[in-house]
């Protein structure tokens, strides 16, 4: 099978939205759109998988950690978006090793954030299975036409990013101290989000889920630029190789006008301009002048061959 982009691309053409659906923006964003007919808002909905196996191993996760991140992780695309959450599904695979008591702080976990961000759980299913599995499904909004999307970057655009890139893949490498406190609870740039939409008025934004290198080639392919970027601020300890292709992050990537004044810092986390936006070949990232891979993480990519 192609990579995720190839494949994603693929059934953004199958499933073109029909003449005169509500629906503004389909498949290729942090969010799809939708905007009910006379709504002064419109809604951002996302959802997310999360594998045993694939995202975590049971061993390494506790149940209370893993129930937060599931839910952390859709957050964040609703903060790519510069949303507001309103509420949460969620569906429940579970294998016969989970007891009654892994399940509850599972759940505890999510619950927490839920409360914390006003993301109410408002439904969503069960089953058994033979490994444990997680879909959540957020809902959020923000007033009519003023999502943050990926494809509004320009040239001449400066490219940022928020925190410090490589903490949750130094974390999973160490299994310990700070980064591994990263890795397993990240914290979805809600509030900030909002900041970049109501006063920055950011052109372009998207989440770092995957890595830098990988999200930011997606950015350029949905505006059709290029990207001129320098190394990028890093999690303390954390090389080179783990801020630009290391996953699961959940800091945000966005860009500005050259003339758009974009401060240093956001309630303490650091805002960094690591780049520009160019008018080269769409997709095309370079690192200090040289050819930057995308190499971050890509679900559909075969591994061990």
């Amino acid at each position: 099978m192609s990579g995720e982009i190839q494949f994603v691309e693929k059934i953004r053409r199958l499933a073109a939205v029909p003449a005169g659906s509500r629906l503004v923006l389909g498949i290729g964003d942090d969010c799809a759109i939708f905007r009910p007919r006379g709504a002064l808002e419109d809604l951002l909905f996302t959802t997310d998988m999360l594998l045993e196996d694939a995202h975590f191993r049971r061993g390494d996760h506790p149940p209370f950690a893993l129930g937060r991140k599931a839910l952390a992780r859709g957050l964040s695309d609703i903060a790519a978006m510069g949303g507001e959450p309103r509420f949460c599904l969620l569906s429940l695979a579970l294998p016969d090793w989970t007891d009654e008591r892994w399940a509850d702080r599972f759940l505890k976990g999510l619950l927490r954030l839920a409360r914390e961000t006003a993301t109410p759980l408002a439904g969503g299913d069960l089953a058994r299975a033979e490994r444990f599995s997680c879909d959540i499904v957020v809902c959020g909004a923000v007033p009519r036409g003023t999502a943050l999307r990926r494809d509004g970057a320009r040239p001449g655009d400066r490219i940022y990013v928020s925190g410090r890139l490589g903490g949750s893949a130094l974390g999973l490498a160490t299994r310990s101290g700070a980064p591994w406190k990263r890795h397993l609870l990240p914290e979805p740039r809600l509030a900030l989000g909002r900041f970049l939409r109501e006063t920055v008025r950011a052109s372009a934004a998207m989440d770092l889920s995957d890595g830098l290198s990988l999200d930011l080639r997606r950015l350029c392919l949905a505006s059709q630029v290029s990207a001129a970027i320098d190394p990028p601020p890093l999690f303390p300890g954390a090389s080179l190789d783990q801020g630009l292709h290391g996953g699961e992050d959940y800091e945000l990537l966005f860009t500005a006008p050259p003339r758009t004044r974009v401060p240093s810092r956001f309630r303490n986390v650091p805002l960094t301009c690591i780049g520009l936006i160019g008018a080269g070949k769409p997709g095309t990232v370079t690192l200090a002048g040289q050819p930057l891979a995308p190499s971050g993480f890509d679900h559909l990519a075969r591994r061990g061959s």
